[in-house]
């Protein structure tokens, strides 16, 4: 009879973690894309959350609702503000204290640590054009919704580390909120 003993020898150890080694390695490129893609749609999926909790309220205050765009330095940064006087939301309105606007200002990093408001410069606009605006809600920069439904058009995109970008867009008239995606493979943007 034949007995066997327990436990490994330190050569089948050794294999069993360089195999291992070999598979995290070969495997954390792919994880980290994935992430990195998973993030930048979920930022857009976050502003375009936001969109449409603006536009509802607007449509059961019967005020107009939106959100404010600036660019800080480097950095966009956004806040939820609510019409007070029955003529939209007017940045003189808001700097006069007349439209009110939440305490915080947001930043989409500090929800999405790797995406930025952003666009690279090979990337074109939701138009085709390399030189149109990363938000773009006209001059204003304020992307307000109206209490019948409607908005001001536009669009804003989002940048992630790994260099994808995701974009939300609003329509003017019916104030529908679309997400794309940029596909680099095609060179366009398409619905996600």
């Amino acid at each position: 009879m034949v007995t066997r003993e327990a436990g490994t020898s330190l050569v089948e150890a050794v294999i069993t973690v360089a195999l291992l080694a070999t598979v995290m390695t070969l495997a954390a490129p792919v994880v980290m894309q994935a992430r990195d893609a998973q993030e930048g749609r979920q930022a857009a999926v976050y502003l375009a959350g936001q969109f449409r909790a603006a536009r509802q309220q607007a449509i059961m205050t019967g005020r107009h609702t939106g959100f404010v765009f600036d660019r800080i330095g480097d950095t966009w940064k956004f806040r939820r503000c609510e019409d007070r006087d029955a003529d939209g939301l007017l940045r003189a309105d808001i700097s006069a204290g007349i439209d009110s606007c939440d305490e915080g200002v947001s930043t989409i990093d500090a929800w999405f640590p790797r995406t930025t408001i952003d666009r690279a410069a090979e990337v074109p606009d939701l138009s085709g054009h390399f030189t149109g605006a990363v938000v773009a809600f006209g001059t204003s920069g304020i992307a307000s919704f109206a209490p019948l439904g409607s908005s001001s058009s536009g669009s804003v995109t989002v940048r992630t580390r790994g260099g994808r970008h995701y974009a939300v867009r609003v329509a003017g008239v019916t104030g529908r909120i679309r997400m794309l995606r940029f596909a680099s493979e095609t060179g366009r943007w398409i619905d996600i």
